[in-house]
């Protein structure tokens, strides 16, 4: 079990200074396409492993962000492709050429957009000092595997759905991203549907939107079933990994996830995507402070109280959080999953479960015992769905 990290430049002191060498990140493409030289320089530099999420979903949405727009420049071979309003044109893809043609342009992304960019200058102060045998470095020899396009679907029998599934099957190398709403995974035959569709990728991702790992509704309705879905992958040697909720998701490992990705500190739940920017200001990392007995961030406020009331809490967290810069909280924080990470991978689901209780213990006197509630569902998921495994699924 590992992290990716998702790559954002504007937390680039995160990458370039706190996150080890030979780690594993992700990249989302219109991200790449925008910052090609930034994302070749790091790769390079800290010789990170990484995926390039292709993010065709976003066609469905179409829209006028600049980064989207930019993105959209490297189809402009395609033509009506997309509409007047950026969204793809599915009828184009009934055609078997522009099918194939727009896979293949969507896998020569992923194997090129890095390599092409340039040289980085530490490789032409090394032949100007007469080092012959340095080599050129080549990206895509980190590259952890591809991606096949796919879309954001709604229902089994759309035509998103029979798209992706349709494009999964056409490299069974490939890895593929199943990206849906949380209602899917109520009902039991569409996780066999799934299961059983995309059996023949080596690698499945899944994304599912609005799911939130805090949420006493969503932990009652809807993980059980992603546990399910993971452990039938799995089951078919398949590997597995899940793109949001890191925190409670680390500990499907037990049941055969293989990795974990993550922002920074945050946002941890996939929401739905917006083509239009709103107007509305959103809250930024820097306002947060993550606090490790309850596997989660919040707000700097309430951190503060928290470590002013709590012994445990203090023992991980200076006082003066407050003081401290987004560079020094990251900078724990990344300490602190390292930690749990290493640890996980060492235990039985048994001692993790006795782990989550012992974090749990330390805050319950101080808080609201009902916030912060979700710990005893998770232990509660995580031993009750594996001791049904240990019997078989039903």
């Amino acid at each position: 079990m590992n992290y990716y990290f998702r790559y954002l430049v504007q937390y680039s002191p995160f990458y370039n200074e706190i996150l080890s060498e030979g780690s594993r990140i992700y990249i989302g493409a219109s991200y790449l396409h925008n910052f090609q030289s930034a994302c070749y320089n790091l790769v390079s530099r800290k010789n990170y492993f990484y995926f390039i999420d292709p993010e065709t979903f976003k066609f469905q949405y179409g829209g006028n962000r600049v980064f989207y727009l930019k993105y959209l420049e490297y189809f402009e071979e395609f033509v009506n492709l997309f509409n007047d309003e950026n969204i793809i044109n599915m009828e184009f893809l009934e055609d078997f050429d522009n099918f194939n043609d727009f896979y293949k342009k969507i896998i020569r992304f992923q194997r090129t957009m890095l390599a092409k960019t340039q040289i980085p200058l530490d490789y032409y102060w090394a032949i100007a000092n007469g080092k012959n045998d340095v080599k050129s470095y080549n990206p895509i020899e980190n590259l952890d595997f591809f991606i096949s396009p796919y879309f954001e679907f709604y229902r089994i029998e759309d035509n998103y759905y029979n798209k992706t599934l349709k494009f999964s099957l056409i490299e069974k190398e490939n890895y593929c991203i199943l990206r849906f709403p949380k209602e899917i995974l109520i009902n039991s035959e569409n996780i066999e549907k799934i299961a059983q569709d995309f059996r023949r990728s080596k690698g499945i991702l899944i994304n599912v939107l609005e799911l939130n790992q805090y949420d006493k509704k969503d932990l009652n309705l809807y993980f059980k079933n992603l546990i399910d879905l993971i452990f039938r992958f799995s089951s078919n040697d398949q590997k597995v990994i899940l793109m949001n909720n890191s925190e409670f998701g680390k500990y499907f490992k037990f049941f055969g996830l293989k990795n974990v990705c993550s922002n920074v500190m945050i946002g941890q739940t996939t929401s739905e995507y917006k083509p239009y920017k709103l107007n509305s200001k959103k809250g930024g990392i820097s306002d947060f402070i993550y606090i490790p007995q309850i596997e989660r961030s919040i707000s700097i406020t309430k951190g503060e109280s928290l470590i002013a009331r709590n012994r445990g809490v203090r023992n991980l967290l200076p006082e003066n959080i407050r003081d401290l810069d987004l560079n020094s909280r990251v900078n724990n924080y990344y300490r602190i999953i390292q930690n749990k990470i290493e640890k996980l991978n060492k235990s039985s689901i048994q001692e993790s479960i006795q782990e989550i209780e012992k974090m749990f213990n330390q805050i319950i006197f101080d808080l609201h015992k009902r916030e912060y509630k979700y710990m005893d569902l998770w232990k509660e998921i995580l031993l009750n769905k594996f001791n049904e495994y240990e019997v078989g699924i039903k």
